[in-house]
């Protein structure tokens, strides 16, 4: 009985299929491009990354198939171990103070500027304009050995002529690169939580001082569960692009990672490791590697969070 009634309407239903295909032909005409150049320039070096990630390749020669052999070289190499936990510092540490800051000073313009707001949210949002060359350049100039406005500054302080080369510093490098994303993406976040706070509803704050909540119930039982959603997009913003941090260090550092490699993360390793050792097929799974451990860590980001959709 079912098998016949699937016989009488898989007809039917494929005809139905075939009229509404037509009625909106002009539609899938329309929105086609984008899927061809998706599969081309998208889907096409995604397949070819995880094949070249299982050979040894060079790039001139033909590619020799070593399996996860490229893998296990990379998680048992010093180095990666070394750009994993600098890539963690600085992403722990530029989250942190990039969000943290921004919040705050979204709280402080959309609660108190009632005048010149979005003139002052331009004025962050400046450094985004610079390319990160050229935000990197004036840091190197900021804290250089002899002309650097730092040791001019701390030679005014103590009296003393003080030449310390922050950039060769095991100990500093990574925090300068902190400060230097927390510059440059500072506007970015801050806009996102200005546009957040500007949404809630002020009922819900005048319901909550009408229940005898203070100002600092009010933050945290009302603004903050309610700024979450945003909360959780700027943590992964933020955690994505730390694990693709690549100009900031690469150009303080002149692509040599620092003193000790105290600024290689892995943006940088997996560079040099494609286009200067020119082992592809490393490079391919280092990538993999850093897809893994983004996604990781925004699943993290989702449960401490506790977003839910």
């Amino acid at each position: 009985m079912t098998a016949a009634t699937a016989t009488t309407t898989t007809p039917a239903a494929r005809a139905v299929k075939t009229r509404r295909f037509r009625q909106h032909r002009t539609f899938y005409l329309m929105v086609s491009p984008f899927f061809v150049l998706f599969g081309i320039f998208g889907l096409l070096p995604i397949i070819a990354a995880i094949w070249i990630g299982l050979t040894d390749w060079d790039g001139l020669n033909p590619a020799k198939f070593v399996g996860l052999a490229n893998y296990a070289t990379i998680l048992t190499d010093p180095l990666f171990a070394k750009a994993v936990g600098n890539t963690i510092f600085i992403w722990i540490g530029s989250t942190v103070i990039t969000c943290g800051l921004a919040f705050v000073l979204a709280y402080l313009i959309n609660e108190y500027v009632l005048v010149g707001g979005g003139t002052l949210r331009m004025v962050f949002l400046l450094p985004m304009l610079a390319a990160p060359a050229v935000i990197a350049i004036i840091m190197s100039v900021l804290f250089s050995t002899n002309a650097g406005l730092m040791n001019a500054a701390l030679s005014v302080l103590t009296g003393d002529r003080v030449t310390f080369d922050w950039l060769a510093s095991t100990g500093w490098i990574k925090p300068i690169v902190i400060v230097m994303i927390t510059w440059r993406f500072l506007g970015f976040h801050l806009l996102l939580f200005v546009a957040g706070l500007q949404s809630v509803p002020r009922e819900l704050y005048d319901a909550a001082r009408v229940d005898g909540a203070n100002g600092r119930q009010v933050f945290w039982r009302v603004t903050v569960p309610l700024m979450l959603p945003i909360i959780f997009f700027s943590a992964t913003s933020s955690t994505v692009g730390a694990f693709q941090l690549f100009d900031e260090p690469f150009v303080l550092t002149n692509g040599s990672g620092g003193t000790d490699q105290a600024a290689e993360v892995m943006g940088t390793m997996l560079f040099r490791t494609a286009f200067t050792e020119f082992e592809f097929g490393t490079a391919s799974a280092l990538s993999w590697i850093m897809f893994a451990l983004i996604a990781v860590f925004t699943i993290v980001n989702s449960r401490l969070l506790r977003v839910r959709t």
